[in-house]
């Protein structure tokens, strides 16, 4: 289904939302295999599955060997924002934004495989930044069918390990990750009650400043089906650090395996790399809608964040 494309008069937010464009062949850069896998979320014009293209990257196969004996590679679904996982620049359409390339080069290095599925191109859109929540679209709801489908596309490739997958998330993306590991949520509950393993779903999730107004307040609870990290700049202007902190409120008193870190003095975007100083974005949401947001990078939230991540991880994939 096509809906048109983001006018390119858009570029200029896109570009400031995504920090640098990556730059082709940076040296030490990973290189991603083009894949696709329909999605079980179905398009309404034609009755059939959304087919999702992605990028796939994989260390050296002896890299594996760091985690499992059998060489089979732990993996880690990464899903990119509202700004899309592609660079503004025209002439790099096809390829990654500088922060999900460094991510996909820190976790190849790691020894893990990392998929990045596009949830947005393939419905006709490049972004949905620039769109009230009126208008977006592409929801929850649908992201939520594209990574349970990821995980299921992961499965059959054989020299990942089936039940060694985390999830990993920005913003956007960040509240698919906890829309997907609500084991409350009656489609996650349909696939795990289908799943012959109990240890084969999400090993682990972690989301950067996402958007938590919907688990917090979603009508069937919330349940981390495993263990969720959260990072977040406490003076987050665009997803609020309070609702993430009332719903790791709520799940400690109920003993449920999601927490959530703040960081004083940052603010949506702190991992972004390259940027130094803050940007103003003209968008319609937000903590206070009409006049922007703020886009900041914060180096120690980033290095305490990241090293948490890579703790996370390795804990999960332990044999």
């Amino acid at each position: 289904m096509r809906r048109g494309f983001a006018p390119l008069g858009m570029f200029a937010l896109c570009a400031a939302l995504l920090g640098t464009p990556f730059v082709a062949q940076l040296a030490g850069a990973a290189t991603a295999e083009r894949v696709s896998f329909d999605s079980f979320d179905i398009d309404p014009e034609t009755g059939q599955p959304v087919i999702i293209s992605a990028l796939y990257f994989r260390p050296e196969d002896n890299a594996a060997d760091a985690h499992y004996a059998s060489g089979k590679m732990p993996a880690v679904v990464a899903l990119h924002g509202c700004g899309g996982m592609y660079s503004a620049v025209p002439a790099r359409r096809d390829r990654l934004t500088e922060r999900h390339q460094a991510m996909a080069d820190l976790l190849v290095a790691e020894g893990y495989a990392v998929l990045f599925p596009d949830s947005f191109n393939p419905r006709g859109r490049r972004e949905i930044c620039s769109l009230k929540l009126s208008d977006q679209q592409i929801t929850q709801d649908n992201r939520r069918l594209d990574v349970l489908a990821a995980l299921s596309y992961l499965r059959t490739r054989p020299e990942v390990d089936g039940s060694g997958v985390a999830l990993f998330g920005w913003s956007h993306g960040g509240s698919a990750v906890l829309a997907t590991m609500n084991r409350r949520h009656p489609l996650v509950a349909q696939f795990l009650a289908a799943d012959a393993s109990a240890d084969s779903f999400y090993r682990t999730a972690i989301a950067f400043y996402p958007g938590c107004y919907e688990s917090v307040y979603t009508r069937f609870g919330y349940a981390p089906a495993s263990p969720v990290s959260i990072f977040i700049g406490a003076s987050d202007d665009w997803t609020p650090a309070y609702r993430c902190v009332l719903l790791g409120e709520k799940m400690v008193k109920f003993s449920e395996p999601l927490r959530v870190r703040t960081y004083p003095d940052a603010y949506h975007g702190f991992d972004t790399p390259n940027m130094s100083t803050p940007l103003h974005l003209d968008v319609p949401t937000g903590v206070h809608p009409g006049q922007g947001v703020t886009i900041a990078p914060n180096a120690a939230a980033r290095d305490d964040a990241f090293m948490r991540m890579k703790e996370q991880l390795r804990a999960a994939f332990a044999p």
